[in-house]
C-alpha cells in the first residue's frame, strides 16, 4: 500500500528537469535574463527572448513557468513571425517553483485545501505595476500588442487576469486551466455577478485542454466547472475565440501541443 501511495505521488509530481534551450535557437533570437522583485520583496527571474532582425515589437508574449516552458516554446520555433517572448519565473533551478507558483497563480479561496494560494491578485500587480513598464521602456514597446500564456496553474491566473477586464492583455492563451481551484468560484461567481455580459476587453481568447485531463478528488468534484463549460461560456460572451481539445492527451501532454499552436497562431 505504501508503495502504492509513494508511486502515485510521484506521478503526481511535475518534471523538475529543466530542458536545455538548444543552439538553434540562439540563430533566431537574442537571449538573456534578470532577476526583478515585487513590492512584497518576492523574487522573480524574468527570461527575455528578443527576435533577431525585428527592430519594432509590434506584440508581446508573456509566459508562466518561465523557468522551463519559455525554454520549450523556443525549442519548438522553427520559421515565421514571432514576439517578443518573456517568460516570468523563479530564482531556482527547478523547472517548477511549486510553492511559488502555487501562491502567484492562484485567486483567493475558501478552505484549508487551498490555503497555500490566493496570491493572484499581488502577482497581477507585479505584473502591471513593475514588469510591464520595464519591458515598455526596455523594448520602446509601450503600443505594441500584449499577450498572456499559461498552462494548469498559469491557465488559470490567465483566465483570473481576463475577469479584471483592464484591456492590459490583448490576447489569452489558457492551457488546461485548473478550474477545480477554490471549487470552481472564479468562474462561477463571474458569471453570477455578470461578468461576461460586459463587452470583453480581450481581442482573442485561445483555450485548450487535453481528453484525458483527470484529477481524482479534484476535477470530479460536484459542481466543479470545466474548460468545455468556460468554452461555452466566452462562446456566448461573443469574445473572438477557439477552443482546442487535444485528442489522447492527459494534463501534462498538452504543453508542447499548446506551444506549437501558440506558435502557429503568431506565424499567420
Amino acid at each position: 500500500m505504501a508503495l502504492l501511495l509513494s508511486a502515485a505521488v510521484s506521478l503526481a509530481a511535475p518534471n523538475q528537469t529543466v530542458e536545455p534551450i538548444s543552439p538553434q535557437v540562439h540563430e533566431n533570437f537574442d537571449i538573456s535574463s534578470e532577476i526583478l522583485k515585487s513590492e512584497q520583496g518576492q523574487i522573480y527571474k524574468i527570461f527575455y527572448a528578443v527576435p533577431k532582425g525585428v527592430k519594432k515589437q509590434d506584440k508581446i508574449l508573456f509566459m508562466t513557468d518561465g523557468n522551463t516552458q519559455f525554454a520549450t516554446l523556443l525549442n519548438l520555433y522553427e520559421k515565421g513571425t514571432t514576439p517578443l517572448i518573456i517568460g516570468i519565473g523563479y530564482d531556482t533551478n527547478l523547472a517548477y517553483d511549486v510553492a511559488n507558483r502555487t501562491r502567484d497563480y492562484t485567486p483567493k479561496a475558501a478552505g484549508e485545501e487551498f490555503s497555500k494560494g490566493g496570491g493572484a491578485d499581488k502577482f497581477y500587480k507585479f505584473i502591471k505595476e513593475i514588469l510591464l513598464p520595464r519591458v515598455e521602456a526596455k523594448f520602446d514597446a509601450k503600443q505594441s500588442e500584449k499577450c498572456l500564456y499559461g498552462h494548469s496553474f498559469g491557465g488559470l491566473f490567465a483566465l483570473f487576469v481576463l475577469l479584471q477586464n483592464e484591456g492590459i492583455f490583448d490576447e489569452f492563451f489558457i492551457a488546461s486551466p485548473s478550474l477545480w481551484w477554490g471549487d470552481s468560484e472564479i468562474l462561477k461567481d463571474a458569471v453570477q455577478g455578470g461578468k461576461f455580459k460586459e463587452p470583453l476587453k480581450a481581442k482573442f481568447v485561445w483555450l485548450g485542454v487535453g481528453e484525458l485531463e483527470k484529477r481524482a478528488g479534484k476535477t470530479d468534484r460536484e459542481g466543479i466547472l470545466s474548460a468545455r463549460d468556460l468554452a461555452k461560456i466566452l462562446d456566448a460572451s461573443g469574445v473572438k475565440n477557439e477552443f482546442k481539445i487535444y485528442e489522447g492527451q492527459t494534463h501534462g501532454g498538452v504543453i508542447p501541443l499548446a506551444l506549437k499552436d501558440v506558435l502557429k497562431h503568431f506565424a499567420k
